[in-house]
């Protein structure tokens, strides 16, 4: 099962809202190649490969988008790695 998370948006009085789910591997993998070119491309990527659903405006709307990328860190935020001996 994938974690989902649902990000709301708002702008002004307006709210948006959209579930997504912790990205794959291959859509890591060409965020990657697209961030060192185009940071807004990637990042219409990364909400593209991680989209479930939700109000399309905030696919459509650039400010939109980077507002919902910008809070997709909290798929990672209980993720912890461990070294034992």
């Amino acid at each position: 099962m994938k974690k989902e998370i649902e990000i709301i948006v708002k702008d002004g009085e307006q709210e948006f809202s959209c579930k997504v789910h912790r990205p794959d591997v291959a859509t890591l993998s060409r965020v990657n190649k697209l961030s060192k070119a185009d940071e807004v491309l990637a990042a219409q990527e990364l909400l593209k490969g991680c989209w479930i659903s939700g109000d399309t405006e905030i696919q459509n709307d650039g400010y939109l988008l980077m507002a919902a990328v910008g809070q997709m860190g909290a798929l990672n935020e209980s993720i912890t790695g461990e070294i034992k001996n």
